[in-house]
């Protein structure tokens, strides 16, 4: 991935900021070490994989994604569309514009494909100690730069995706992230407090926590192909996108043992509660004879559960 106008003086990400980052372990050399891996994972709420993901579907849908943003006017006119750079005013996540760019984009059957890779369903299964789950539910991310009020607030997946306090997030770049684009951030060991009463803030989720300063936050320069693996109690944020003209966009998904509780929702597509487009119906209609469409629907022992209303 080509990033060759990034630079961190340039853009106000000092370089005494750059140096004070705090880097995630990388936890490859434990992936032929399951019992290591899993005590890593309780230990740090995390574990940071390399070149995990296939890089050439990654920078396919990297592609496809940017030709929507292009079609919808979102990138700068004679840049390299790979590059994703923009001159718009951010587009936030449930504005009227970003719609049906993110209707198309949850059609590609290649976008729900990639959480079913082989190497992350083993890793998976080496984690839970039993067969796994992919969440059907997948969200992407297209943090606009210039926006940082807007971006992702500390928080706690459990608040949202509920049923197992077990299942693991995943989150992967798609593409080169470099720091002064920001990526996903770590609050190290934050999951040991359990869970944290959420207030209410600007950013997709429209919550989040308060922070523990004795903890460190950790992050990467992130590579295509880099996955980032995180209990549902860990806190996580969004990093500063430091860059004026930069889209940084990004995929989460979300694993569960299959002797775990899933709640119904998360079988629906991301935003379904707008109706259609975000329905597998309408979603699914050109890959309907894909081993990716309904793939949940196959699974016989599947637990599942319905949110209760408040009274």
């Amino acid at each position: 991935m080509v990033q060759h106008h990034l630079n961190s003086r340039e853009f106000g990400y000092g370089m005494e900021e750059m140096e004070s980052i705090k880097h995630f372990a990388e936890s490859n050399d434990l992936l032929s070490d399951p019992p290591a891996l899993r005590k890593r994972l309780r230990d740090d709420g995390y574990l940071f994989l390399r070149d995990i993901l296939p890089q050439d579907e990654i920078l396919h849908l990297r592609r496809r994604i940017f030709e929507f943003c292009q079609e919808a006017g979102w990138l700068r006119e004679g840049s390299d569309l790979m590059d994703g750079l923009t001159d718009h005013a951010p587009i936030r996540e449930g504005d009227e514009e970003w719609r049906p760019v993110y209707a198309k984009l949850q059609a590609l059957e290649a976008f729900h494909r990639l959480k079913l890779n082989e190497t992350v369903h083993r890793i998976m299964v080496d984690i839970f100690q039993e067969p796994v789950f992919a969440l059907p539910a997948t969200i992407a991310r297209l943090a606009f730069p210039r926006d940082n009020d807007n971006g992702t607030q500390p928080h706690q997946d459990w608040l949202y995706v509920e049923g197992s306090t077990e299942t693991i997030s995943c989150w992967a770049p798609l593409g080169d992230v470099p720091a002064e684009v920001g990526g996903l951030r770590i609050l190290h060991a934050s999951h040991k407090a359990g869970f944290l009463t959420p207030r209410p803030a600007l950013g997709p989720g429209h919550n989040c926590v308060d922070v523990d300063p004795s903890l460190e936050w950790l992050q990467a320069e992130y590579r295509t192909g880099d996955l980032l693996l995180f209990k549902s109690l860990t806190v996580h944020a969004a990093a500063h996108n430091h860059t004026p003209d930069v889209i940084r966009p990004s995929i989460d998904f979300r694993y569960t043992g299959e002797s775990h509780t899933v709640m119904n929702q998360w079988l629906e597509p991301h935003f379904h509660w707008l109706g259609d487009p975000f329905s597998w119906e309408v979603l699914e209609k050109d890959w309907r004879n894909s081993p990716t469409a309904g793939y949940w629907k196959r699974l016989p022992h599947l637990r599942t559960k319905s949110r209760e209303r408040k009274k």
